[in-house]
């Protein structure tokens, strides 16, 4: 065979040409990723009663410390707009249903947090909202997502305007009794 060049046999083991890659070698599966795994202990009822309990006293302190004042008596209807662990920002059905006299306070409010953003967007898209902490629902197992219905009475405190008592706008069909047979 004339003109045949040898060439060098491949290196970097498992029989890949070039370097790295093999055995033992570079980032394969798995290698230098982190995975999240929960590790939580299972709660007894016990244990999930003491913590709501615990929270709801957090919550009666902090609303004396903020001196929280409900300025409706009747609810008002809202969406929720946007959800975060443990709070929410809820936009009013009809605006006018918030009462006068904390107007100011609320366009104080989400002015502050609008001059908070830096990366180009918008604080809930423009809207006047209201503030709702998860501790504010009255109603059992109702889960915030954004675009849900709810209604809630107003309230004004040290730091701003919020929602209180809130409940679904939307109350969950009354299991049918049975058929008879």
């Amino acid at each position: 065979m004339e003109g045949a060049v040898p060439t060098p046999a491949p290196t970097g083991g498992m029989g890949g040409g070039g370097k790295g890659k093999g055995k033992g070698k570079g980032k394969g599966w798995g290698k230098g990723k982190w995975i999240y795994v929960p590790y939580r202990n299972k709660l007894t009822p016990e244990e999930i009663q003491q913590r709501k309990e615990a929270a709801a006293k957090r919550h009666v302190e902090r609303t004396e410390t903020e001196e929280r004042k409900v300025l409706t008596a009747d609810l008002i209807e809202g969406e929720v707009l946007q959800r975060a662990r443990r709070h929410a920002w809820v936009k009013p059905k009809d605006p006018s249903q918030i009462p006068e006299e904390c107007k100011a306070k609320l366009k104080e409010m989400n002015d502050e947090f609008r001059a908070k953003v830096t990366d180009g967007r918008t604080f809930c898209g423009g809207a006047e909202v209201l503030y709702l902490t998860v501790a504010d629902i009255a109603e059992e197992k109702l889960l915030l997502t954004p675009g849900l219905a709810i209604k809630f009475k107003v309230y004004m405190d040290t730091k701003g305007v919020g929602c209180c008592e809130v409940v679904s706008a939307n109350p969950a069909p009354a299991p049918s009794p049975p058929a008879a047979a």
